[in-house]
């Protein structure tokens, strides 16, 4: 290497050491003192990435794991209250047991009666008052809360994956009361014109032709509210005629306002029961706010024979009577108890599963986890060793960047 003073070559080489031994150093030093192998993306881009998606992962199972506890929890409120009624409920067995019996008087019957009556209630109140936070778990209707693809109400997520579920079936959480009355489906139809001729228009089995393009909202609206089917309604010269007759259960009456009309079925029904139908433009817009079909509860029966066995009492019908009627509620009694150990059932294999779910969702976490730590976080081991490297290597060059700078001083002996 020749000997020149305006380029120090070798202070330029160790000096280049130098900086890169600092930043090893440093990056070392970054390392151990925060616990993570990737600070930023530059220390690893692809190592980064798999482990945000495995992070996305393990919370994901983590909150599921929660999720499927809290499930457990609800499976269990449920059961309890159910155990409870299955104690009321083997006491009215026990007491239809002693109505059958021939040496009742009246009264002795009566008293059985009255208290029979009162357990169906608290029955009954055990249902209402069952709640899991503000949900009420065994409150309402064997159909409530099914969707038209029969999914469940009660849903379990178990990690991050949309389809990750466990459906907790809606038949395990029956109502323990004495079920729902059917509630109305109303659709209000407003008519809106712009009918063509010969549009057929069909509500709940009442059809109307349209005869001209230029009936009126008025005569389309009178023919679906009349009942005789051989009625014309004439709008000027057109005319609109009303044949068929109304579905069982549901009734046409006229709306709130001049062209609206207020279709109600009042039988149980399951959705879109009316069925509203036009050919052509349809003229007419429908809100629809649909009803439900009349639930049965699990002490539908045993309350309906407990109180038909004190109308049988108040009859005063005979000995022969009173045992018969209280016959149908011991095994109505027994039938309820029958249901509600196949609903316990049903309620235990789901706290089975859940139970196995959570074991299960915990060893994916602990996997993914250590699957995470191993391309993140520090390796002590591996990273002290490098510190000690940087450090030395930081002097050496240190040494020989001040040596390199001493070397340019042989030119003066050169100029002597």
């Amino acid at each position: 290497m020749p000997s020149v003073l305006n380029t120090n070559v070798a202070s330029l080489f160790a000096s280049k050491n130098l900086e890169s031994a600092q930043s090893r150093m440093a990056n070392s030093v970054e390392r151990l003192s925060s616990g993570m192998r990737i600070n930023r993306a530059k220390d690893d881009a692809a190592g980064l990435g798999i482990a945000t998606s495995l992070t996305a992962q393990i919370n994901g199972a983590n909150q599921g794991i929660r999720n499927v506890n809290d499930g457990i929890s609800l499976v269990q409120t449920a059961e309890g209250a159910i155990s409870a009624a299955a104690d009321m409920g083997q006491r009215i067995l026990t007491l239809a047991t002693q109505a059958v019996n021939s040496s009742l008087s009246l009264n002795d019957r009566k008293s059985i009666q009255a208290e029979m009556a009162v357990l169906v209630t608290g029955i009954s109140s055990i249902s209402t008052r069952t709640k899991f936070g503000d949900k009420v778990l065994l409150g309402a209707s064997t159909t409530e809360g099914v969707d038209a693809a029969g999914i469940a109400r009660y849903k379990v997520q178990v990690s991050n994956d949309a389809n990750d579920t466990i459906s907790l079936t809606n038949d395990a959480f029956r109502t323990l009361g004495i079920g729902s009355a059917a509630s109305t489906e109303v659709t209000t139809i407003t008519l809106t014109s712009d009918f063509i001729n010969g549009q057929v228009i069909s509500i709940g089995g009442r059809t109307v032709t349209v005869g001209s393009a230029n009936a009126t909202v008025a005569s389309v609206r009178t023919a679906l509210l009349a009942g005789d089917a051989n009625t014309t309604v004439v709008g000027g010269a057109n005319s609109a005629t009303p044949s068929g007759s109304v579905t069982a259960g549901f009734t046409l009456a006229a709306g709130p306002n001049a062209n609206q009309i207020t279709a109600t079925f009042t039988a149980n029904t399951a959705v879109n029961d009316i069925v509203i139908t036009s050919s052509g433009n349809p003229g007419f817009t429908a809100s629809t706010v649909q009803g439900s079909a009349a639930g049965t509860g699990q002490t539908t029966a045993l309350n309906t024979s407990v109180t038909a066995y004190l109308a049988a009492l108040n009859a005063g019908g005979g000995e022969a009577a009173y045992i018969a009627a209280a016959a149908v509620v011991q095994q109505d009694a027994s039938n309820f108890l029958t249901a509600l150990g196949a609903q316990r059932s049903k309620l235990g294999a789901l706290q089975n599963q859940m139970e196995s779910t959570v074991d299960n969702v915990q060893e994916l976490s602990s996997n993914l986890s250590s699957a995470r730590s191993r391309i993140q976080d520090t390796d002590y081991a591996t990273e002290t060793a490098a510190l000690t490297k940087g450090q030395i290597l930081q002097q050496a060059a240190t040494a020989m960047l001040a040596q390199a700078n001493q070397m340019p001083n042989v030119i003066l002996s050169l100029l002597k």
